[in-house]
């Protein structure tokens, strides 16, 4: 089962473990988010999904989400290329879709300002649903489907060449571990909105 059908219950768990159990200097960054993200919006929910908390809003779908690393915290916008970036916090500019802020210390983090990125992401519309084609066919399993659908990436997944669909379909589906399938489906998410084929 994946994370993304986990009860409410199981999800705040989850989440609560994600803040409590994080890196020692992760700790005081993801606090820093996770407020600039509840000042912006209220109406912004932390749902568990691919081992992260992912925030969410009727309308946009999913908007952000937060991971913690070794050495850096990444804050990632799912339609990011729409937002501004007055401040030029965003890290590279290869991405078509998401854009990722990366915090390495607690002092990067300016939560008025993070408030403005997140009140703007959560304001915007979501994408124009994938229209069905004639293309080879191939079965996407529901949960891959689900995670691209959310990020507005479905629609440039199924315009992909047969082949490279299914390398991803199959990458994903060959995962023995719901932590690692997971992993895969975040991965085949940034891979697909960075508008790169399966390697």
């Amino acid at each position: 089962m994946a994370t993304s059908k986990l009860t409410s219950e199981q999800s705040e768990q989850k989440i609560d473990a994600f803040f409590t159990d994080a890196p020692a200097f992760a700790k005081p960054i993801c606090e820093k988010i996770r407020i600039a993200i509840a000042t912006a919006d209220p109406a912004l929910k932390p749902t568990w999904k691919w081992n992260t908390p992912v925030y969410e809003k009727a309308g946009p779908g999913m908007v952000c989400a937060m991971s913690a690393h070794k050495q850096h915290v990444n804050l990632a916008f799912f339609q990011g290329a729409l937002l501004q970036d007055p401040h030029n916090l965003f890290s590279g500019q290869d991405a078509k879709g998401m854009r990722t802020i990366r915090f390495t210390d607690v002092s990067q983090v300016n939560e008025p300002i993070l408030v403005e990125y997140v009140r703007a992401a959560a304001q915007l519309k979501a994408g124009t649903a994938a229209k069905t084609t004639e293309r080879s066919v191939i079965e996407i399993p529901e949960d891959l489907k689900q995670a691209l659908a959310e990020a507005q990436q479905l629609e440039k997944f199924e315009g992909m060449a047969y082949t490279h669909r299914k390398e991803y379909v199959r990458w994903v589906t060959e995962a023995k571990r719901t932590e690692t399938r997971d992993s895969r489906i975040l991965k085949t998410v940034e891979r697909i909105t960075e508008g790169k084929k399966f390697s």
